[in-house]
């Protein structure tokens, strides 16, 4: 600032210095903020994964795009996450957007950032997660849901690493790694109409493709125990029972490693004791029974047909049994009122 000052010009000068402050601090907080990242140790021992982590392993080597397969649950972001962890970025940010929970407008901003006075609330300067993300890596989620408006400015990106912030007239470079991660087949999406191809062919340089939980059936118990030992209260850790393992390698798992987090995570909560059994998981009963008939006396086989009434009497026995014959609470599992579990006790002739 020369002296003698225009008083106007000074405000101006004042105001973008805090405005560059802030922009520094802000930089400063994402970075520290998306570096402290949980562990990205991938668990499991099956040939299925074996094999996609030694992909990994080679891919984090180049500094290529990549496309990441997989259905709902399966540990997209984890993979993408180990990637860059064992990349020469990994000492720089990894920046996390996921393409489907933005309105294309806000997508925009967020990516390539803001002028100020670009759009009504644009009060300052912002800095788009491109541009955060330089030198590391940007994992864009869901990149099968970004809007045909957008995937242009996306595919200019990716060729050059040029972008402009909304309301910007400058070209503004930025040095990143994009990884997508897709549950959509973008080939079908492509020959649909409703993706860029030429987007896609610059994005799955390196595709890698996730196997579901279920054809994976050796990592079950590993993750199961893994969750277990993450989520359990540390004076009062629990233990799958044979029979709540035999269980779990049964179901199908749609929603993969997530839902079987969350089946853990429920169990925990409701296990009455250290050993969480069948009914503490919570899955279709079909499932249970397949493992553990236990509605079935010793002379009757899995095949035999009961009728529905010598259903409910055995599940009324079985959880009246679970229960120490607590009639409140059996009656609160099996969601009807104590008088009509009362009722149904008297009609089936059930005894302690």
């Amino acid at each position: 600032i020369s002296k003698p000052y225009n008083f106007d010009e000074l405000l101006v000068t004042i105001n973008r210095a805090l405005e560059h402050k802030e922009l520094l601090v802000k930089t400063t907080l994402l970075s520290e903020q998306v570096n402290k990242k949980l562990g990205t140790k991938i668990i499991g021992e099956s040939i299925e994964l074996e094999r996609v982590i030694n992909l990994a392993n080679k891919s984090a080597m180049s500094d290529s795009n990549i496309l990441i397969e997989g259905e709902t649950g399966t540990g997209k972001e984890l993979f993408a996450e180990y990637i860059h962890k064992h990349s020469s970025r990994s000492e720089n940010p990894f920046i996390v957007i996921n393409c489907a929970s933005l309105p294309d407008s806000l997508i925009e901003s967020e990516l390539f950032g803001h002028e100020k006075g670009a759009f009504t609330d644009a009060k300052s300067i912002k800095q788009g997660l491109v541009e955060i993300a330089h030198e590391g890596t940007l994992f864009l989620d869901e990149i099968g849901e970004l809007s045909l408006t957008l995937q242009p400015k996306l595919l200019r990106f990716l060729e050059n690493g040029e972008y402009r912030r909304i309301g910007g007239v400058t070209n503004l470079t930025s040095n990143v790694r994009v990884i997508g991660a897709t549950n959509r087949n973008l080939l079908e999406e492509a020959d649909n109409k409703k993706f860029r191809r030429d987007l896609l062919f610059r994005l799955n340089v390196i595709t890698l493709t996730i196997p579901p939980l279920r054809e994976r059936k050796g990592d079950i118990l590993l993750l199961a125990r893994h969750f277990l030992e993450k989520k359990s209260p540390i004076r009062s850790p629990k233990r799958l029972s044979p029979e709540a393992e035999s269980v779990l390698l049964k179901y199908n798992f749609l929603g993969n490693v997530r839902e079987l987090e969350h089946i853990i995570e429920r169990a925990i909560i409701f296990a009455e004791n250290d050993f969480i059994r069948p009914d503490d998981l919570n899955l279709p009963t079909n499932i249970i029974q397949k493992v553990n008939p236990t509605y079935l006396t010793e002379n009757e086989s899995s095949e035999s047909v009961l009728s529905m009434e010598e259903m409910e009497r055995r599940h009324i026995e079985h959880s009246l049994i679970r229960n120490e014959w607590d009639r409140t609470k059996t009656a609160g599992q099996l969601g009807i009122s104590s008088k009509t579990l009362y009722t149904k006790i008297k009609k089936y002739e059930i005894k302690r």
